[in-house]
């Protein structure tokens, strides 16, 4: 059996702890292992409840190693397949992007702003899931338009409270769509659009 390299597939010699060409760290073979590796020594494992047959860790980590499939272009986690739905955020049109997030990215979890618009939007604060995607600038004149609407609305007997409940419903899409928008951005170029 040969031996390649995790990192940049080159072949490398039986019981190596590091790639000759590229110096990353291997993981030492055992045959017939199930896909993991043990979290203490790096060996792979027969099953994920079997002690490690290297070192003999019991309480072991069972890691199975995925194949780089791409990155969620909502929450930026990795995907298992070009096409498929993503495992942490359930984003189910997510474009496959190659790339690896940059580290320390700031993604925008649509999940937090969902809930910041509706929440505080029925507290008349419409416009946080737009300063949280990081549209400072529109949040606040969605949020001083909403309370001109209430006012309007107070004084007209209702009028202006149906102008602020279609902003209220508006704002939470357009907060889903901006935070979509900064993680693809920040997915592709490795900083934030705006």
């Amino acid at each position: 059996m040969v031996n390649t390299c995790t990192s940049c597939g080159a072949i490398i010699s039986t019981g190596s702890t590091t790639c000759a060409s590229c110096g990353a760290p291997q993981r030492r073979q055992v045959s017939g292992g199930g896909g993991g590796f043990c979290g203490s020594c790096g060996t792979t494992l027969i099953s994920k409840n079997a002690p490690c047959p290297s070192c003999g860790h019991v309480k072991t980590t069972f890691n199975p190693q995925q194949a780089n499939s791409g990155f969620c272009s909502s929450c930026g986690a990795a995907l298992i397949g070009k096409s498929t739905t993503c495992m942490k955020c359930g984003y189910t049109k997510t474009k496959y992007n190659p790339m690896t997030p940059p580290q320390g990215a700031l993604y925008k979890n649509e999940g937090t702003g969902l809930i910041l618009s509706i929440v505080l939007g029925l507290f008349c604060l419409n416009g946080i899931g737009q300063i949280y995607a990081g549209k400072v600038g529109r949040g606040i004149g969605i949020m001083i338009g909403s309370w001109v609407l209430i006012v309007v609305g107070v004084l007209t007997f209702g009028i202006g409270l149906i102008a602020y409940l279609a902003i209220f419903i508006w704002q939470i899409f357009d907060t889903k769509k901006l935070c979509r928008e900064f993680n693809e951005y920040v997915s592709q170029n490795g900083r934030p659009p705006w």
